[in-house]
């Protein structure tokens, strides 16, 4: 009897494990429901802006604290990249007391991924890890190469071999200046082949090694999500939210969305509340995975004009996600 209950208990331990193992990309599956009870955020959350002004409205505008900020480098020439000020010293710990992540392309418009996989471009990076240890910021999540899989970045994948070559020159050079330096490997939605060769997204995968955060931009456009069915589709694409957070996983990595945010322009799906609600319950639901978050709040014309906040161009969206991402959970951030 002993050992019958033994294997049950085993059994049912088992079983258990599975179930938390999985449970937490049921937010990612047409299956799940609106999220009951408390809500708020428990997780580093944050915003864009050039400035800490700029970031810190976001916090006036969700009554919480803004936990990151999301900033991007002058992309004209080596100086503006690595060397410039700006924007690292603007966001030094007494200007800015929360974390920092760098969209950083990998050279400027007249490089080339050729010439950064054989190593011509190495000093540079470690000018710039002197850089990031110069103003505090040694352990910023640099977003190399960001959206690499879209034909609109010019440092977009060309020859797969060769810009993973790139990725991890760059990699290694950074971190012999700035070793707690936090390389964040981001890709861009809905785009599952890289442009050119038509190869499978994660063939640009440079390697654990390389890497210490896998993201996505996740925006609510090409395809939209307006149901259950659509954002299941949608999530569970190969350059989809849902398969990011489970390579990440099974890698051992953190996943984080840098950019996310409704969309009103050209194939969006417009003041989309739903979209909103299924970004939260995919965040809830795998907090603990999750490195950070960031709404990207935009109203220029020729953008996504996502903006829920000065100006508010999506009014039921904010709010939504002021019920779900406000001042709930006030140590969050």
């Amino acid at each position: 009897m002993r050992a019958g209950r033994r294997s049950r208990l085993v059994a049912l331990s088992l079983l258990l494990v599975t179930v938390l193992l999985t449970a937490g990309l049921a937010a990612c599956s047409g299956s799940s429901k609106p999220t009951p009870g408390p809500v708020g955020v428990h997780w580093v959350s944050g915003a864009n802006g050039n400035y800490p002004a700029d970031v810190n409205a976001w916090g006036a505008f969700t009554g919480r604290k803004v936990g990151l900020a999301i900033v991007f480098t002058e992309r004209k020439d080596w100086y503006n990249m690595v060397s410039a000020d700006w924007p690292t010293a603007a966001f030094t710990r007494d200007k800015f007391p929360g974390e920092l992540s760098i969209a950083q392309p990998p050279f400027p418009r007249d490089g080339n991924e050729a010439a950064c996989a054989s190593g011509a471009y190495d000093n540079y990076w470690r000018t710039f890890g002197a850089t990031l240890t110069k103003f505090g910021r040694a352990d910023a999540y640099i977003r190399l190469g960001w959206e690499f899989n879209g034909d609109y970045m010019y440092w977009h994948v060309r020859n797969v071999e060769t810009w993973k070559a790139c990725f991890r020159r760059t990699v290694t050079a950074l971190r012999s200046t700035a070793p707690a330096v936090q390389i964040d490997w981001n890709m861009n939605a809905h785009t599952d082949k890289l442009p050119g060769s038509g190869r499978d997204v994660w063939d640009a995968y440079p390697g654990d090694q390389y890497v210490d955060v896998v993201s996505i931009d996740s925006y609510d456009f090409f395809p939209t999500s307006v149901s259950e069915k659509s954002w299941d589709r949608q999530c569970h694409q190969r350059s989809g939210l849902c398969t990011v957070i489970q390579f990440a996983r099974d890698h051992g990595k953190k996943f984080a969305v840098p950019e996310w945010g409704v969309v009103r322009s050209e194939g969006g799906g417009g003041d989309n509340p739903f979209y909103v609600q299924k970004m939260y319950e995919t965040f809830a639901a795998n907090a603990e995975h999750l490195a950070y978050e960031a709404y990207y709040n935009n109203s220029e014309a020729k953008n996504v004009r996502s903006s829920l906040y000065k100006p508010d161009l999506n009014p039921k969206s904010s709010k939504r996600y002021l019920r779900l991402f406000g001042p709930a959970s006030p140590g969050a951030g």
